[in-house]
């Protein structure tokens, strides 16, 4: 069974907010093997985004997350300013036929959220 989610993203040099849709493994763990996919990309916060869109073609761009009505979770992540900047992580979700996110964890660094649900990946 799918497991939709919204990864919403802001931030990042040149895009103000972006917004993807995928259909499946958009629980926790789906979404930490994903991220941990676009950082052995790049180490690099700023380019954090385009990695992430380069090892997940499959994605749907979204005006806005209210487009996914059927995504049962949703993530944002977001690129903290200064003179080193990081990468912070929160996830809500949503239960089946409920209207509302419901705060599942963070925000926290995006390391933190993968070591927690991808235990054990070499990051």
């Amino acid at each position: 069974m799918a497991t939709r989610a919204v990864f919403s993203f802001t931030g990042f040099p040149s895009v103000s907010e972006c917004h993807l849709y995928l259909h499946h493994y958009g629980y926790p763990t789906g979404a930490a093997w994903r991220f941990a996919a676009a950082l052995r990309e790049t180490a690099d916060a700023s380019s954090f985004l385009a990695a992430f869109l380069s090892t997940q073609q499959q994605a749907e761009p979204l005006a806005s997350p209210d487009q996914a009505a059927d995504a049962e979770y949703r993530y944002r992540v977001q690129r903290l300013p200064g003179t080193d900047p990081y990468l912070e992580v929160q996830c809500w979700r949503r239960l089946p036929g409920g209207d509302s996110w419901i705060p599942r964890c963070g925000p926290m660094p995006l390391a933190s959220f993968i070591q927690r649900f991808l235990p054990g990946d070499p990051l």
